[in-house]
C-alpha cells in the first residue's frame, strides 16, 4: 500500500521539471487542464495518466523511493 511521504524542494523541482519535459512533447492545442474556482491547477485525467507514466517522471520517483530505503 502506498504511503504519504514528504518531499524536499529539490525533489519537487526534479518532478516538475520532468513533468514540463513531458508536456512539451504534447501538441500545443491539447486541452491539458484548467484552473478551478479557487485558482488551483487541475490536470485533465488523460494528461495526468500520461505524466505519471512518462519515463523520466517514473525514473525520478523510483530514485526517490530507493533513497528513502537507503537513508
Amino acid at each position: 500500500m502506498a504511503r504519504e511521504r514528504r518531499l524536499d524542494a529539490c525533489e519537487v523541482e526534479q518532478i516538475f521539471t520532468a513533468f514540463a519535459e513531458a508536456m512539451r512533447e504534447l501538441p500545443p492545442d491539447v486541452e491539458a487542464g484548467w484552473l478551478d474556482a479557487q485558482g488551483d491547477l487541475r490536470l485533465a485525467p488523460d494528461i495526468a495518466r500520461k505524466l505519471r507514466t512518462a519515463r523520466r517522471v517514473r525514473q525520478l520517483l523510483l530514485e526517490l523511493q530507493q533513497r528513502e530505503r537507503e537513508g
